[in-house]
C-alpha cells in the first residue's frame, strides 16, 4: 500500500514539473516572437532608393547622387484635365512642397493626355504622389492607379567636383586679370586686351556658376515625370457565330472582288481571243477539206 502510494506521488511530481517546463518554454517562444517583431525593420517607402546607392553611400559617406522618377498614372476620361489642373496648382501654389514646376502640357484629341515634370525635395515626392491619385469627382466609378513607375538613379560626384574646380579657376583667372588691370603703367594695347580677356573671364565665369546652379538642383531635388493617360476600355467580347458571318462576309467579298478585277483585266484580250478563234475554225475546216476523198462534198456550215 504504502509503494503504492509513493509510486503514484512520483507520478504526480512528473507531470507537475512537465507542465512548468511547457508554461516555461512558451513564455519563452512569446518574448522571442515580440523580439522580433521589434527588432524588424519598417517596410521600404515608395521611392526607396535602390540597393546600390544605399551602398556606395555608405562606402561614400560624402558621394552625391541625383535620382529622376517617371510615373504612368491612367485614369478615366473625364479626370485626367481635372487631375492635370489639380497637380499643377499644388506644385505651384502650396510652398510647403518646396515643388519647382518644369514643365506641363495637356492634349485634347480623339484621347486625353497630359504630362507634368516637376521637381521636390526627397521627402515630399511621396506626398506629391498621394495627391496625385487622390480621389476626383469626375472619376466617377473608376479611380487613377499606377500603370508603370521606374526610378533612375546617378552618381554626380565627380561631374559635381568638376565644375567646382571650374568655377575656382575661372574665378581666379578674373581675379588675377582685375589685379592686372589696376597696374598704372600699362600701354593702351595692354588695357584693350586686358579687358578682352577680362570680359571674357567674366562669361566663363557666369557660365560656370550657372552649371554649379543646375548642378546644386539636380543633386537637392528629385526630378519627377509624370504622363497622364486616359483608361482605355477592354474590346467587347462578341460571339462565335458573330465572328463567322463577319469572316464569311468578309471572305465572299474579298473572293468576288478578285474575280471581278481578272474579269476586267482579261476584257482587252476577249477581242483577239475572237480573232485567232474565228482563224483556228477556218483552218481546221480548210483542211478537213483538203482531206477529204474525191468526189465528196464536204457540207456547207
Amino acid at each position: 500500500m504504502l509503494r503504492r502510494f509513493v509510486v503514484c506521488l512520483a507520478a504526480l511530481l512528473l507531470v507537475s514539473c512537465g507542465r512548468s517546463n511547457d508554461r516555461e518554454m512558451n513564455v519563452a517562444l512569446r518574448a522571442n516572437s515580440q523580439a522580433e517583431s521589434m527588432s524588424t525593420p519598417p517596410p521600404p517607402p515608395a521611392f526607396a532608393p535602390p540597393s546600390d546607392v544605399v551602398v556606395t553611400a555608405a562606402r561614400n559617406p560624402n558621394a552625391l547622387f541625383s535620382q529622376q522618377h517617371n510615373l504612368t498614372v491612367t485614369m478615366p476620361h473625364d479626370s485626367v484635365a481635372a487631375r492635370f489642373e489639380r497637380a499643377r496648382n499644388a506644385c505651384l501654389k502650396d510652398v510647403s512642397l518646396h515643388c519647382t514646376l518644369t514643365s506641363a502640357s495637356l492634349n485634347v484629341n480623339t484621347t486625353v493626355g497630359a504630362e507634368i515634370q516637376v521637381a521636390l525635395p526627397h521627402d515630399k515626392v511621396a506626398v506629391y504622389e498621394q495627391r496625385l491619385l487622390a480621389r476626383l469627382p469626375q472619376d466617377g466609378a473608376g479611380k487613377a492607379e499606377i500603370a508603370s513607375r521606374s526610378t533612375t538613379t546617378q552618381n554626380e560626384t565627380q561631374s559635381h567636383a568638376d565644375i567646382d574646380r571650374q568655377l575656382a579657376q575661372a574665378i581666379a583667372y578674373r581675379d588675377s586679370l582685375e589685379a592686372l588691370a589696376k597696374r598704372t603703367t600699362l600701354t593702351v594695347d595692354e588695357v584693350i586686351k586686358i579687358h578682352t580677356e577680362l570680359q571674357q573671364a567674366q562669361e566663363a565665369v557666369e557660365t560656370a556658376q550657372a552649371s554649379k546652379r543646375a548642378s546644386d538642383t539636380k543633386i537637392a531635388l528629385e526630378t519627377v515625370d509624370i504622363t497622364l493617360e486616359e483608361l482605355t476600355a477592354p474590346p467587347v467580347p462578341t460571339s462565335p457565330f458573330a465572328d463567322f458571318w463577319k469572316n464569311a462576309g468578309d471572305g465572299l467579298a474579298a473572293s468576288t472582288a478578285d474575280m471581278l478585277l481578272r474579269i476586267v483585266n482579261a476584257l482587252p484580250w476577249l477581242p483577239l481571243i475572237a480573232i485567232v478563234w474565228i482563224a483556228l475554225a477556218r483552218l481546221y475546216r480548210r483542211t478537213r477539206q483538203r482531206s477529204a476523198p474525191t468526189g465528196a462534198r464536204w457540207p456547207d456550215g
